[in-house]
């Protein structure tokens, strides 16, 4: 069963993004509609890191109408897939996005059942999803030029106009008046020290 497993997933890391007619090639029927929902839910996690296990388990149970247990069996091959692509190149997640979107429009094109439609839409949702985390909409010559971005030069300073405010004329000899008023009754109270476990007064 381990063997059968990790033979599974070794083709689902090769293969989980190409063509839905290419799918036949390399899996069973069972398995394909598996890959659709791994495929599917592998995206969706992507773009949204902050569910959590359970959140994603409603997401598989209620997009395709599978029990918990098979969500579950799907959860941590989609964590094995998650790890697996992380370092692929950003012109392969161009590539994947693309096709992903193309092969969506077609299967919804062809679609004759509402089941199919909902795969196509989870197939465009995907390729979509898949642009957004990856910001394949953006230009990498947007990047922030980090090396040409000086800092500020600040200096502490007790004058306030220089935010803005106006000063507030005679204020040494206003903190001097306060210092003596409120100071005289603020009173000398016993306490105790405590040291090395020894009290003393």
């Amino acid at each position: 069963m381990q063997k059968e497993t990790d033979s599974f997933l070794e083709k689902c890391n090769k293969y989980l993004f190409d063509d839905q007619s290419e799918l036949p090639v390399h899996f069973d029927a069972d398995e394909q509609n598996m890959i659709i929902r791994l495929r599917d839910a592998y995206v969706h996690w992507l773009a949204h890191p902050e569910k959590n296990d359970s959140e994603m388990i409603n997401y598989i149970t209620e997009t395709y109408d599978v029990s918990q247990s098979t969500a579950y069996r799907d959860l941590p091959r989609v964590k094995i897939l998650i790890g697996n692509v992380k370092s692929v190149s950003r012109e392969f997640h161009r590539h994947t996005a693309n096709h992903m979107i193309r092969e969506g429009y077609k299967m919804a094109v062809d679609a004759e059942s509402l089941l199919e439609v909902k795969q196509a839409e989870a197939m465009i949702r995907a390729g979509q999803a898949l642009v957004k985390v990856n910001k394949l909409d953006k230009d990498e010559s947007e990047a922030l030029p980090w090396e040409d971005i000086v800092p500020l030069d600040l200096e502490p300073s007790t004058d306030v106009s220089v935010i803005g405010r106006k000063p507030i004329a005679n204020l040494k000899e206003i903190q001097a008046k306060l210092r003596k008023k409120y100071g005289v009754q603020v009173e000398e109270v016993s306490y105790t020290e405590v040291s090395n476990g020894e009290e003393s007064e």
